[in-house]
């Protein structure tokens, strides 16, 4: 005896005796639609899955031993997971004891016009002693190898240094240069008087500072009133900032710390404003900073 394969029969049969007619059952195919459950065949409905099972066949034929080929079954894409992103390669810490370049600055309008409205009181030479410096970018004379019986011109220059496109030089004299050294070694292309700046009369104070990120580029802000800019110096090189800020009454803030990252000096720059001065360093790598900015 062998099993009818026919949809609804599912009775046994022996293939060796001819049957005619003896099958009863659904040529259609079963539909379940809005929780009524029905064959395609015939019209008859129910909501109940075992009386969905009884309906009684509605055509008659002969038993079918034959069992039907299962649907085939659709493969399923592959997945392609790319591989783990991996962390970008981290750049090879740059040295220290690099040297120490000047940031290009800015003035803010805001401390143009508290400047213009300072009187500029200059100090007698009694009142400079041999340990003074001369102040002026460019020039660095001590007050030591001035001759005392005779005027020293102050060789300087009043403009910033610009560093754009691996090209080094100053805004006032234009002379370009790939050379840090020889940038260095630019003669001044003004001509003045001495601006002294005695470090036993300097006050030397804390400021408040704080610091911020974002992915290209690292903000260093300290605040202080009344900064003097001539006098002031911002130097740097990958890994190390230095900065001497003098503000009101001879007073002085010091920095001289090593970086957590890495910078790229050519693309940083410092802007002095009448409360703050704020340096913009320029990451050298697209990753955050530790929340202690320095090490």
């Amino acid at each position: 005896m062998v099993l009818c394969y026919n949809k609804g029969c599912g009775k046994e049969f022996d293939p060796a005796v001819p049957n005619g007619e003896g099958c009863i059952y659904h040529s259609g195919a079963p539909v379940f639609h809005e929780g009524y459950k029905s064959w395609s065949c015939c019209e008859k409905r129910t909501t109940d899955f075992t009386e969905f099972l009884n309906i009684k066949g509605c055509c008659k034929g002969a038993h079918n031993s034959v069992k039907p080929a299962e649907p085939v079954k659709e493969e399923k894409e592959e997945k392609i997971t790319p591989d783990a992103v991996k962390p970008p390669e981290r750049m090879i810490r740059p040295s220290e004891d690099s040297p120490l370049v000047p940031l290009p600055s800015t003035i803010s309008a805001s401390l143009r016009k508290l400047l213009n409205k300072l009187v500029v009181s200059e100090k007698s030479e009694e009142g400079v002693t041999k340990q003074a410096i001369c102040q002026r970018k460019g020039c660095g004379k001590a007050k030591v190898d001035v001759p005392d019986d005779g005027e020293d011109d102050c060789n300087h220059h009043p403009g910033c240094p610009i560093f754009h496109e691996g090209m080094k030089y100053w805004s006032c004299c234009n002379k370009k240069t790939t050379d840090f050294n020889d940038f260095l070694k630019q003669k001044g292309c003004t001509n003045g008087t001495h601006l002294w700046g005695d470090p036993s009369q300097k006050k030397v104070v804390q400021c408040r500072y704080d610091w911020h990120q974002t992915g290209e580029f690292v903000n260093f802000t300290v605040y202080a009133k009344k900064v003097k800019p001539d006098l002031c110096s911002v130097y740097c090189n990958a890994v190390k900032l230095k900065l001497d800020i003098h503000f009101g009454d001879d007073q002085v803030f010091t920095f001289d710390q090593v970086l957590a990252g890495i910078i790229d000096p050519e693309m940083s720059k410092v802007t002095y404003a009448a409360t703050k001065v704020e340096v913009n360093m320029k990451k050298a790598e697209f990753v955050a900073w530790p929340s202690t900015f320095v090490l």
